[in-house]
């Protein structure tokens, strides 16, 4: 019997092609070839490990046999209370843990529910540009008509003027500290996303990834403190960057509870539930001490550092970034393609750095580098920039 070849629906032939595919696969044959080791600072993988008392409380949960059975369907109490102490604690801010708080798979997840729960085919969804990649998928899938809203430089505030001619959209979605710029919200950028939400109708979603890393002793706002009625706005968090457990795959969202209700209903469907021991390790690291989280902080301010000074002595003009764990540079004084700056980099040098184009037109002659890797190794990058560039 002949192998039939079938034809993808039509939703997921409309997807881009995965741009960090590609180079993944490069990076993977180059590390294999002989020659000097591949530095790869493309990613935002953290290196850190989780905080030993979060992986103590899993080990524990694990062994208990009441986690082995099939979860409720209702995020664990324990998870939805530390979500809604964290924000009061760390934000002033007062969260219903039954309706207003939903637990996914990561905050990826939480961003694809908001998504696909709320925005119909042909529906206008406002993303930033430059933004994170899934956005557009999400709204791909979703058969959404993407709107781009310009990030203003030097400080990357959404410019919602230049969408005044915009009557209706389904969703505006922000995401600060900023993926890739490293920048971080004003009190003025989240009232002018309120005021554009209710003006359009839109719903305003947040991505707060990288919720607990602002440097320079600045705390990264968040929407919901902003919008403290949460009238139309719904954030999603991620324990991935806060408490170094990017492989346990573990977010939650909160706010507007009409939204959540609609992410909590699509999450049914689609993802199913969490394993109740990753749910009560999240509650560990939500409700626990934070000290392993705010010496995080510090541990990638001083990294941020490192290579934002290495950078300046050999010539190259960035910023340094207010949050994230990345370094966003613009191209001066060198080949202005990214991408083919980035793929001779990584051809010559070795080194493996985001090319700004995967995150829309505005990242164009841009690169980002991660500040996930030890200092002797971003020292080793620092070096191998400074040699190629006056190769080239």
């Amino acid at each position: 019997m002949s192998v039939v070849d079938f034809r993808p629906a039509a939703r997921v032939q409309a997807l881009p092609p995965n741009f960090w595919g590609e180079m993944d696969r490069e990076i993977l044959r180059l590390s294999t070839e002989p020659g000097p080791r591949m530095i790869d600072v493309s990613k935002g993988n953290p290196d850190l490990p989780t905080p030993e008392h979060i992986v103590a409380a899993m080990q524990r949960e694990v062994a208990d046999a009441a986690n082995h059975r099939y979860p409720a369907y209702v995020g664990r109490a324990a998870f939805r209370e530390a979500v809604a102490k964290r924000y009061r604690d760390d934000h002033g801010v007062g969260i219903d843990p039954d309706a207003q708080v939903a637990v996914f798979h990561g905050s990826h997840e939480a961003i694809m529910a908001a998504v696909l729960s709320h925005v119909d085919p042909g529906e206008a969804v406002v993303l930033p540009d430059p933004g994170y990649p899934m956005y557009t998928s999400a709204t791909d899938l979703a058969g959404g008509r993407i709107v781009p809203l310009p990030l203003e430089e030097p400080g990357y505030q959404p410019d919602f003027a230049a969408l005044d001619q915009l009557e209706r959209a389904a969703i505006l979605l922000l995401n600060y500290p900023n993926n890739p710029t490293g920048a971080l919200a004003t009190p003025q950028a989240f009232e002018g996303a309120i005021r554009f939400a209710e003006r359009t109708g839109a719903a305003f979603v947040h991505d707060f990834a990288y919720s607990s890393l602002g440097f320079d002793g600045r705390t990264p706002l968040s929407a919901l403190a902003v919008d403290r009625d949460f009238a139309v706005t719904v954030e999603a968090q991620t324990l991935s960057k806060t408490y170094s457990m990017a492989g346990w795959r573990i977010g939650f969202a909160a706010g507007n509870t009409s939204l959540i209700s609609a992410m909590k209903r699509y999450q049914a469907q689609a993802f199913s539930t969490m394993f109740g021991a990753s749910q009560e390790a999240a509650a560990a690291a939500l409700g626990g001490d934070q000290s392993a989280a705010l010496e995080l902080v510090r541990v990638y301010e001083r990294r941020r550092d490192l290579v934002v000074t290495g950078l300046r002595r050999i010539g190259w003009e960035v910023t340094a970034p207010e949050g994230t764990f990345f370094v966003w540079v613009r191209l001066q004084g060198h080949d202005t393609d990214a991408l083919r700056f980035a793929r001779e980099l990584r051809e010559e040098a070795r080194v493996a750095v985001a090319p700004g184009d995967g995150f829309g037109p505005r990242g164009r002659g841009h690169i980002r580098i991660g500040l996930v890797n030890d200092e002797s190794t971003l020292n080793e990058l620092i070096e191998r920039l400074d040699a190629f560039a006056n190769k080239n």
